[in-house]
């Protein structure tokens, strides 16, 4: 089974599947259904749903995964996601990526229920296999699909990243974009572009604390009570994850060559433009200092994802997050700076439920296997499940996954033994 679920692996990771381009990778596992001569549906958003007839019988199961994965590459890669798979190294156990995020999450699920679908030697009822699109970025897929096409009233997730737990709550996210219009001039003074990369990074869930100094916050704290004219400032990739990199450009009487001589932050002298004011400059990277980044409470955290800057017009992506309902209910979009603040989407905190069938079976074969219970975890980063489970009546929904490490990142790792654990687990659940 070892070499199986790694061809699983290889074969999904060869073909491109950044979030918003998941064409190739809803029309591979169509193409899987067809060959198979099995039951499938695919909507307009991409997002598809397999039906596999069971050979035992018992209640109908689903399988749920998002189809989509965190693009990243470091600085000298030309590793196109668009047209490039993924360059997949295996070292024994390990299995790591060249230069590039490997998309683990969630090509590790993907690589399981691939398995399910065509291992024809395992004892089943009819089980459905949901696949759904842009879950790094905007939930489309668990929002939009149509879920009277699903017969389950069962299903698992698998897009946890612990062998050894099950998800017993997940945080709740909301995301604004928020947007500044200023006004731009000519200044005659010194242009220079401020650069810091390679700072940590990773998931806003599992990696949040790095946030609080992502290299957006970084350099920006860099400039306080500095006497500078922003012209431009990018950086960050998704929402949800901790920005590795940014770029400023701004004017400025200060010799910036010499203030940064012996700093982490690459400086080099541009051309002149036009930058905004000084009132104009100070509400922008105020507001990016009043957006907390990192844990704001205990069961709270923000991420400040992305910033991008076109022309005069300057847009923020903010993540909120947590597992309080009150500070969810509560959340106030923190605008003292003029800008504009348009809501991307939400999705609420997610909490089992502890009489749920799913979770006590769950729990009976991982003790019966490995004489020890799961530990029960709650999540601080959004999962699907509470999307689903809202819009199917009487769904039981439980959240699983293999060893992951270092998620959203050019050093992401997972572990061949960890999906082998994973596997046999759900072929006894099955059973």
């Amino acid at each position: 089974m070892k070499d199986v679920l790694i061809n699983s692996f290889i074969r999904i990771s060869s073909i491109p599947r950044m979030s918003g381009n998941e064409k190739r990778i809803s029309d591979f596992f169509v193409s899987i259904a067809k060959n198979n001569n099995l039951e499938f549906y695919q909507d307009e958003n991409y997002n598809v749903l397999i039906k596999k007839k069971g050979n035992i019988n018992g209640e109908p199961i689903a399988f749920q995964a998002h189809l989509d994965m965190v693009c990243v590459k470091k600085a000298d890669s030309n590793h196109d996601f668009n047209v490039d798979g993924i360059d997949v190294i295996i070292d024994g156990d390990e299995v790591t990526a060249k230069d590039t995020s490997l998309g683990a999450d969630q090509g590790v699920g993907l690589a399981l229920m691939l398995t399910l679908i065509e291992d024809n030697s395992i004892k089943h009822p009819d089980l459905e296999f949901l696949f759904t699109t842009e879950e790094e970025t905007t939930f489309k897929g668990a929002i939009t699909f149509p879920y009277d096409k699903v017969a389950s009233r069962k299903m698992i997730n698998l897009d946890y990243c612990m062998d050894n737990a099950i998800v017993i709550g997940s945080a709740g996210d909301i995301v604004n974009e928020y947007t500044y219009e200023g006004n731009l001039s000519k200044k005659d003074l010194k242009s220079y572009k401020l650069s810091i990369k390679g700072l940590k990074g990773g998931n806003s869930g599992e990696n949040i604390e790095a946030s609080e100094n992502n290299a957006i916050i970084t350099l920006v704290k860099e400039l306080l009570n500095k006497n500078v004219f922003l012209r431009s400032i990018n950086g960050g990739t998704y929402e949800n994850d901790i920005a590795t990199d940014c770029d400023i450009e701004l004017e400025t009487e200060i010799d910036l060559l010499n203030e940064f001589n012996n700093s982490n932050i690459k400086v080099e002298q541009i051309e002149g433009g036009e930058s905004f004011s000084t009132s104009d400059t100070k509400n922008i990277l105020n507001q990016i200092l009043e957006l907390k980044s990192g844990y704001i409470s205990k069961m709270a955290s923000g991420n400040l994802g992305m910033i991008r800057t076109n022309k005069n017009k300057v847009a923020i992506t903010y993540l909120f997050r947590t597992t309080s309902e009150a500070e969810f209910n509560n959340f106030t979009s923190n605008n003292n700076n003029n800008f504009k603040v348009a809501e991307l989407y939400r999705d609420r905190i997610w909490n089992l439920d502890k009489d749920s069938f799913m979770f006590k079976k769950y729990k009976e074969v991982y003790k019966n296997m490995f004489n020890e219970n799961p530990l029960e975890i709650t999540a601080q980063g959004g999962l699907e499940i509470a999307s689903i489970q809202k819009r199917i009546s009487g769904l039981d929904i439980i959240s699983i996954g293999a060893n992951m490490e270092n998620i959203h990142t050019v050093n992401e790792i997972t572990h061949i033994s960890s999906w082998e654990k994973l596997y046999n687990i759900i072929i006894n659940m099955l059973k």
